[in-house]
């Protein structure tokens, strides 16, 4: 499949936005449930809540994205 500049992109800016609020927000939730303070279905909650939050871009597939960038030296 062919992407555009755009698509790669706004695939990398969703991609780096999650991966930082993965590492705020969810991981600290991960260390709880292997601690037994929270349920295991409040840290999945929240990784679903960052992942809908930040789509990415629609038809985007993620190993073909990924290797595109890798291309074109975008990552």
């Amino acid at each position: 499949m062919s992407y555009t500049e755009q698509q790669a992109a706004d695939y990398l800016t969703a991609k780096s936005q999650r991966a930082f609020r993965y590492t705020k927000e969810a991981d600290p939730m991960m260390a709880k449930v292997l601690a037994e303070e929270i349920e295991k279905s409040v840290w999945l909650a929240k990784k679903n809540e960052i992942k809908q939050s930040l789509p990415y871009p629609e038809g985007v597939v993620g190993s073909e994205i990924e290797q595109y960038c890798i291309d074109n030296e975008l990552l």
